[in-house]
């Protein structure tokens, strides 16, 4: 009896690993399971066999009627919460869409599927007519296509005339609060929006205008780089964004090479905008840092509605009658040592902005809607332009400046001059000393005031002004001096021929320089 009583132990104790290896390996081993313990009287209710989709894939006969189907690779993103990284997409992305709007249909948008060949897209049965320019509209960082202020802009365009407005919906790459991975997904974003434009292209129309706002600026750089030998038209930036591109290489940021011509507006710069010059003409707005009227209407984030207003700025400027005129500026520098003072020299910012427009600008603006100001006409023409005269002929011959019909000014002469000495205490004729002379009852103006404009009451020099109308477009041709600059030890300087007085007039006068901070000097931007 021991020995049998033994015996049982050692088989139930084997029968018990027995089935704890069994039942630990799912489906193959099922059978025997079944076989060794016998099958359950009542069918379960509950549970469920799990299906072994690898052994499915691996037996499965394609038919001969349909193709195979092809398995997508599996995807690469690296995500961290609700933020993705995308890595090694290709395009099209369901991630990033595209719709369209035209005057067929004003309200209901049509989704338009871009592939890498024409007649894989649907873009030729849409509402598309290459007769008409194209906009193509992309958003920012933390927001989509119906932003208030981007998705107006068809509106604009609508009613002005007759536009194929494409809308870029890349938001679940732009999700907050994942900045960081929203830069690095710009560069697969640009290069489906530039199969957009491919599309368009392939449609017979190359006029392209595309505008991106904060973040959307930079990835237009994308774009550019992704059409082989295709140059877009024309770029605007819409305050680019800042942070992250700071040290970034032209090749990951917008710069004037992307596109024939790039206007950039800025209005937030050195928090979320942008303070370098990133195109071929950019316009700094108030200053181009706090806009006026977002501490009363945004208290709580002044910035983010500074940021904002570039948005509603250019969508001010597609059907505005005034205009958002800016005056020219060589730096940034100068702008901040009072060097820049408004002229009647002036260039239109937004949508109606010229190609030939170029340099540095700043626009003054309301408060509230509307922001235009229109252009004025009450200040001194620093500078005009005579169409049968080039700029090197009117030095060679110099002809007598335009006279100036405003009132007076309290302080004349250079403006750097007035700000470092208010009471004039640096210059020889102080308490005006030297200003009046009895013997020929002249008055006489300070040194500082010999090259800068000044008011004249002579009826003879006003009736002979040339030209005191304000410039409306710029000639690069017309401002470029020959020779170079040339000083001596006693103050006085000569540029090609031009006296150093000549050359303190850059300051207004709208001559470019590249470097943000440079000091103005002739020549060529």
């Amino acid at each position: 009896m021991l020995k049998l009583k033994n015996i049982l132990q050692h088989n139930l104790i084997f029968y018990w690993i027995l089935l704890a290896v069994l039942m630990a390996t799912p489906g193959a081993h099922a059978g025997r399971v079944k076989s060794i313990f016998g099958s359950s009287s009542k069918p379960s209710t509950t549970a469920k066999p799990i299906p072994n989709v690898a052994l499915h894939q691996a037996t499965e006969v394609p038919s001969t009627t349909e193709p195979p189907v092809t398995m997508p690779p599996k995807s690469r993103d690296i995500k961290v919460g609700p933020c993705v990284w995308a890595i090694d997409r290709t395009c099209p992305d369901k991630d990033i869409t595209f719709y369209l709007y035209t005057r067929r249909n004003p309200a209901d948008r049509q989704y338009i599927h871009v592939d890498k060949t024409l007649e894989s897209s649907n873009i030729s049965q849409s509402f598309y007519d290459s007769r008409h320019p194209s906009k193509v509209l992309i958003h920012g960082y933390n927001a989509d296509m119906f932003l208030h202020p981007l998705y107006m802009m068809k509106n604009e365009y609508l009613a002005k005339g007759d536009y194929n407005i494409f809308y870029v919906d890349w938001s679940k790459l732009a999700i907050g609060p994942c900045y960081v991975s929203a830069v690095h997904n710009i560069r697969h974003s640009g290069a489906c929006v530039a199969q957009l434009v491919q599309r368009i292209m392939d449609m017979g129309s190359k006029d392209i205008h595309v505008i991106g706002f904060s973040l959307g600026g930079h990835l237009t750089n994308y774009i550019a780089s992704n059409l082989d030998s295709f140059l877009l038209p024309r770029i605007t930036a819409l305050d680019p964004a800042m942070p992250l591109f700071v040290s970034s290489s032209k090749e990951n940021k917008l710069d004037p090479s992307d596109a024939e011509y790039v206007d950039v507006i800025h209005t937030n710069a050195m928090i979320q905008g942008k303070l370098e010059r990133c195109g071929h003409a950019d316009f700094y707005i108030n200053g181009g840092i706090v806009q006026p009227g977002c501490a009363t209407d945004n208290p709580l984030n002044p910035f983010s509605c500074s940021h904002h207003r570039a948005i509603d700025y250019y969508l001010e400027s597609i059907r505005t009658t005034k205009g958002f005129w800016g005056w020219s500026c060589s730096s940034y520098l100068s702008y901040l040592l009072g060097m820049c003072p408004q002229t009647n020299y002036l260039l239109e910012a937004g949508e109606n902005a010229k190609k030939t427009t170029k340099g540095m600008f700043f626009v003054t603006t309301n408060e509230k809607s509307p922001f235009a100001q229109g252009k004025w006409t009450d200040l001194p023409t620093l500078g005009y332009k005579n169409p049968n005269k080039t700029m090197t002929s009117m030095l060679m011959k110099p002809s007598p400046p335009p006279s100036i019909t405003i009132m007076q000014p309290q302080h004349r002469g250079d403006p750097l001059m007035r700000h470092i000495d208010q009471w004039g205490k640096l210059d020889y004729n102080f308490n005006n000393f030297n200003e009046y002379n009895p013997a020929d009852g002249e008055v006489h103006h300070d040194p500082y005031d010999d090259n800068w404009t000044y008011f004249s009451d002579d009826p003879v020099e006003i009736a002979n002004d040339v030209n005191a109308n304000s410039v409306e477009e710029q000639d690069l041709g017309d401002y470029t001096f020959p020779g170079n600059f040339k000083h001596d030890h006693h103050g006085e300087g000569e540029i090609g021929g031009i006296e150093w007085e000549e050359y303190k007039m850059n300051a207004t006068r709208g001559y470019i320089e590249n470097s943000l901070f440079g000091v103005p000097i002739l020549g060529n931007s």
